[in-house]
């Protein structure tokens, strides 16, 4: 009987095998894994590639630094290492009146006259030498000159005072009144000419005439005044100044100047053709490290700059220096500094961190930038140009500060 059952039960498993796996499955189970590969390898592609390119403009802040500086050629803590010296210089130049001046009716008369000595010796006159009319008008002679024994000389003059009534005819006589008593009858003058207000323009000193040859005079004297400092200074005439491009052994200097005189041999509204200027100059020179004194004055003025700022057109052309006190004898200066210069944010400033922007979208990103103090216009750009967020990899994202 079990064997019987056992011959059914085998026969039925041998004449009804199992179906075999359909190809379509293996078919979809490896589309899926490739599917699922192509997607891993799309999000490592996509993550890898993406990148932020950040545009940032700027504002420029003004910023203001007043401060002193001390210079001593024996510096002590907080001084800077220079030179103090001082001089007075003075100089006199002849300079030619510029302008022609048209003479009015009241205008000073001018004429020529002829002097004649009868005394046995010639007989010096110098300019500006008194003639006198019989009815008591005054000349004088505008040049100095010898009239020799015996002789005569012609020579240019003009009235004391101006207007019609310094108006005399040719041939009106005059006494020399400079002259000893009877030297007056033995030389003598006599109008060549009739006087009266030229009707020709005359040169005439005026105030600017004057201004100017002192401030020319001014300017010659505190160069003769700034080579002969510097070489009381030692410091060469090539490390000086513009005319040194050697960074670190170029000095700047900075004079105090102190006028102690100034003089001319003519007032406004002389008639003259030239006239003599004077001018007398007390220089004080402080020489310094150019490099020095501008990592000072920078340094200085980089204290004042806001966290993730940094320091933008600083020229030390634009620093602007005030002798406050100085001691040549001990070569101590105390300079006042005043200057202006230009600040903004930098790309590695706390407020524009990478890591506060990554992640984010483009319009979450511009916000949160534009709120940021100094931030004027912000730019986002990404690639490739289908993405929509910033990569939270630090390394993808590019700021630029303009």
């Amino acid at each position: 009987m079990n064997a019987r059952h056992s011959r059914r039960t085998d026969f039925a498993r041998h004449a009804f095998p199992q179906p075999p796996i359909a190809p379509s499955v293996y078919r979809n189970i490896a589309f899926s894994f490739l599917g699922l590969t192509v997607v891993i390898v799309a999000v490592v592609v996509w993550m890898s590639t993406v990148r932020a390119e950040i545009r940032i403009q700027a504002t420029r802040d003004s910023i203001a630094l007043q401060t002193t500086v001390e210079v001593a050629k024996s510096p002590e803590q907080g001084q800077l290492q220079g030179r103090v010296v001082e001089g007075t210089f003075d100089k006199i130049q002849e300079f030619m009146v510029k302008e022609q001046a048209a003479v009015s009716s009241n205008a000073t008369t001018t004429g020529r006259v002829r002097i004649t000595n009868r005394y046995s010796k010639a007989q010096p006159l110098i300019k500006t030498t008194r003639l006198l009319t019989p009815d008591g008008k005054l000349f004088r002679i505008n040049a100095t000159v010898t009239v020799p024994s015996g002789e005569s000389i012609e020579v240019g003059a003009y009235s004391d005072k101006p207007g019609k009534g310094s108006e005399i005819p040719s041939g009106t006589t005059f006494v020399i009144p400079g002259l000893w008593i009877d030297l007056q009858k033995l030389i003598t003058a006599e109008a060549i000419t009739s006087f009266a207000p030229s009707s020709d323009a005359v040169k005439v000193a005026s105030a600017t005439d004057i201004a100017d040859a002192q401030r020319t005079l001014e300017e010659t004297v505190l160069e003769e005044a700034k080579k002969t400092l510097a070489a009381e200074a030692n410091v060469p005439a090539d490390k000086l100044g513009d005319r040194c491009h050697d960074n670190g052994g170029c000095w700047a200097a900075f004079y105090a100047i102190q006028p102690m005189e100034k003089k001319s041999n003519v007032t406004a509204g002389q008639q003259t053709d030239s006239f003599l200027a004077q001018v007398k100059l007390k220089v004080t020179a402080v020489f310094f490290p150019r490099k020095d004194m501008d990592l000072l004055v920078t340094g200085k003025l980089k204290e004042r700059l806001p966290e993730g700022h940094d320091l933008i057109d600083f020229d030390s052309r634009n620093v602007a220096y005030t002798l406050e006190q100085s001691d040549a004898k001990v070569e101590k200066a105390r300079l006042s500094v005043k200057t202006e210069a230009f600040s903004r944010l930098i790309a590695t400033s706390p407020s524009l961190s990478k890591e506060g922007l990554a992640g984010l979208s483009v319009g979450d990103a511009t916000s949160k930038l534009k709120a940021v103090d100094g931030v004027e216009f912000v730019e986002i750009t990404l690639r490739p140009s289908w993405a929509r967020t910033i990569p939270k990899q630090k390394d993808k994202i590019e700021i630029q500060i303009e």
